[in-house]
This record gives C-alpha cells, sequence and structure tokens, in this order.
C-alpha cells in the first residue's frame, strides 16, 4: 500500500505543469528631438611649416615663426591658456638618385588649436596669423562651452515624440496605452556646420589682393543641431 502512495505522488510530480506569469503586451518606439543653437565658441586650428638642408635650422626659422604667431594671438586678447600644440613633427625631405633614396632636407610642422571664446574675433585670429607667417591648411569650427541645457530641451522633445507615436500604434491596434516601463537614451549628435578651411585661402586672397592687410577673414558661425534619441517600451493597458 504505501509502495503504491509513493508511486501515485510521484506519478502526479512527473505530470505537474509549471505555470509562468505571462508578460504584459508592449509597445516600444524610438523619438527624436532636435534643437538649433547659435554657437558660442569657435575653435581654429592653424600652423606653420618650414624646410630647410639643416633640421636645425628648419626648427629654429618655424620656432621664431611661431613665436610671431603667438603674440599676434595673444595680442588679440586670446588668453595663453586657450592656446594648445596639436602636433610637432619633423621628418625628412628625400630624392631619388641613382635608384636610392638622398635626404635633401627636413621639413618641420608645428599646429596649434585656438579656442576662441568670442566668435566674432574668430576671422580676426586666422588673419592675424598668416600675416604672422602662418602657412599651413586651417579650419574653423564652432561649438557650445555649456550644451546640457540644449541637449535637455532635445531629449524631452525626444520623449514627446516616442510618446506621439506609440499612442498612433495604439489606436491602430485599437488598444488603450498604458505607462512607460522602460526608457533608454541612443546617444546624441551634433550636428556642426561643415569647417571651413580658410587660414591657406585667407593667405592666397590677401596675396591676390582679396583683402587688405589687417582686414579680418569673414567667418559665419551659422547654427548647431543638438540632437537626442530615446527608446522608450510602453505597457499596453
Amino acid at each position: 500500500m504505501k509502495k503504491l502512495l509513493l508511486l501515485t505522488i510521484l506519478a502526479a510530480a512527473f505530470f505537474v505543469v509549471p505555470v509562468y506569469a505571462q508578460e504584459p503586451g508592449v509597445i516600444t518606439v524610438s523619438g527624436e528631438g532636435t534643437v538649433a543653437v547659435v554657437p558660442d565658441v569657435a575653435h581654429v586650428r592653424l600652423g606653420i611649416e618650414t624646410q630647410d638642408e639643416s633640421p636645425l635650422v628648419a626648427q629654429t626659422r618655424n620656432n621664431i615663426i611661431m613665436a610671431d604667431v603667438l603674440a599676434a594671438i595673444k595680442a588679440l586678447g586670446i588668453e595663453e591658456s586657450d592656446i594648445q600644440t596639436a602636433f610637432f613633427h619633423m621628418h625628412p625631405m628625400q630624392s631619388w638618385r641613382d635608384d636610392r633614396a638622398i635626404v635633401i632636407g627636413f621639413t618641420v610642422s608645428n599646429s596649434i588649436n585656438v579656442t576662441v571664446r568670442d566668435i566674432e574675433l574668430a576671422g580676426a585670429v586666422l588673419t592675424a596669423a598668416t600675416e604672422a607667417g602662418a602657412n599651413m591648411s586651417s579650419n574653423v569650427s564652432f561649438g557650445l562651452l555649456e550644451n546640457s541645457a540644449a541637449y535637455n530641451q532635445a531629449l524631452a522633445l525626444a520623449v514627446a515624440d516616442a510618446t506621439v507615436k506609440a499612442e498612433t500604434i495604439a489606436r491602430a491596434l485599437g488598444v488603450h496605452l498604458g505607462r512607460a516601463v522602460h526608457v533608454g537614451e541612443m546617444g546624441t549628435i551634433s550636428a556642426i556646420p561643415i569647417p571651413r578651411a580658410m587660414a591657406a585661402e585667407a593667405a592666397m586672397m590677401m596675396d591676390a589682393g582679396g583683402f587688405g592687410r589687417g582686414a579680418a577673414v569673414p567667418v559665419q558661425e551659422g547654427e548647431m543641431i543638438i540632437m537626442a534619441r530615446v527608446q522608450v517600451t510602453f505597457a499596453i493597458a
């Protein structure tokens, strides 16, 4: 009898079917928000390239010109803390003679990044540097010293966009939209106007008489687009 009872219990245990809580229905959508802002800072890159048969002479000439460029930039009110060396490089120049490479000289390149907190001075910085001897192709890019407020605004718009999409889907399905059960950021994108290769153009235009000496290179900052993206999962009520 005991054996029969044990077999009955084991059989009942074997045929027990586990019951799992069912996942509620959800709708997952993405949202995007953008905010247009006017940049409040410019980043200027410019540099100097010198060549000579002697590496020491090439470097010395480069140092002298860079000192003049730095002095010209600082004279515009740019703080030393806003000037940073981007790269310094020396490499040999070679020529092929009798099927072998011969070193004929050396090239020294020195480039700096300048943070211009008054955008109105960006063109003047380029012009002053070019007049002082900067001869490497340069560019100007624009940004924000503080973009958290604009990004938070874009983030709110992205959530609103996702909510509208979810409501539209819910109506189409004939269901009621519930609360958001998960929200995740999908990264940010700052769309900045295309950098302008200005310093080399400025030098050519001044040589051609396009600008008088001292005339600032015209620079337009345009607008930046701060973008936020989110993914939101809503429960179906």
